[in-house]
């Protein structure tokens, strides 16, 4: 039989109970990796573990508000008590609020944003860089979105965090040249996970509305190849990237794009809708 691609590696990964961290954790467990497994939800967070288990890996549950920056280290010193080290780091934890930029509780909602979102992901790889810096080895992914490159309307403040999360590892990637560790970021498309159950269907941002979701697992797949072939930007789908370029000539064109996506014909032709819509999962 041969080796797995990830026998007896340490990933760490928050946001883990449920969506693309569920998934990723699944996956990796698969390839033979140690998973520590944060998220608030310890009751979650059990669920996983025990279908890990039945791989026969070790896994650790440690519930964990990645807003909180005494918890974060905390949880990072319990990983390395259990395992020792820290190969892979996956800041997958996050939050969405979808709303005009002149909405009531716009503030709020990015605040709210920020503390989990971005300053759970800069306070996760501020805990675990110590230790992968005396390891002089490691990789650390962000996650990010396609409204991180590019926004959508009513998706302001999502996209500004996700924007702030593509510029903090742009500048980490290139900091930690040399020490052995490597950073990526991951930008995936709408997918189907609970992160927009709160949203009214009549609130979503209008491209959302004709766009089919891709599923958690081609998500968690393009996590796993990033951190084996240390690919420093993915995007998930493919058809994202045009976007970027032709935004990236002229923001006129690229808002046209956005526009179009809201349109099923359109959005048809592009390969972003396939016959189905984003569906609230109501099994959570």
């Amino acid at each position: 039989m041969s080796k797995k691609r990830f026998e007896d590696k340490v990933v760490l990964i928050t946001g883990a109970s449920m969506g693309i961290g569920k998934a990723t954790a699944l996956d990796l467990s698969k390839e033979g990796a140690k998973i520590a497994l944060v998220s608030r939800s310890k009751d979650k967070l059990d669920r996983v573990a025990a279908e890990i288990k039945q791989y026969g890996n070790d896994v650790i549950v440690i519930p964990t508000d990645v807003s909180l920056v005494a918890e974060v280290n905390n949880m990072v010193s319990q990983v390395i008590s259990r395992f020792g080290r820290i190969d892979y780091l996956f800041n997958n934890a996050g939050s969405s609020y979808v709303g005009k930029v002149d909405q009531d509780d716009f503030i709020e909602n990015v605040k709210k944003m920020f503390d989990v979102d971005y300053l759970g992901t800069v306070y996760t790889t501020r805990a675990v860089l110590p230790h992968m810096k005396k390891q002089g080895s490691g990789h650390i992914m962000n996650m990010s979105s396609v409204v991180g490159k590019k926004a959508f309307p009513r998706f302001g403040g999502y996209s500004s965090i996700m924007h702030a999360i593509s510029g903090f590892t742009d500048a980490l990637r290139q900091e930690l040249r040399g020490t052995g560790i490597n950073v990526s970021i991951i930008h995936p498309a709408l997918t189907q996970t609970n992160l927009l159950n709160h949203v009214n269907p009549a609130d979503m941002p209008p491209p959302f509305k004709s766009m089919t979701p891709i599923a958690v697992d081609k998500v968690s797949k393009s996590v796993i190849d990033g951190f084996y072939y240390n690919r420093s930007r993915l995007v998930v789908p493919y058809q994202p990237r045009f976007m970027f370029f032709w935004d990236l000539i002229s923001p006129s064109i690229g808002d046209l794009i956005v526009r179009l996506l809201s349109n099923k014909h359109a959005a048809s032709i592009i390969g972003t809708y396939r016959g189905s819509v984003y569906q609230h999962d109501t099994s959570v």
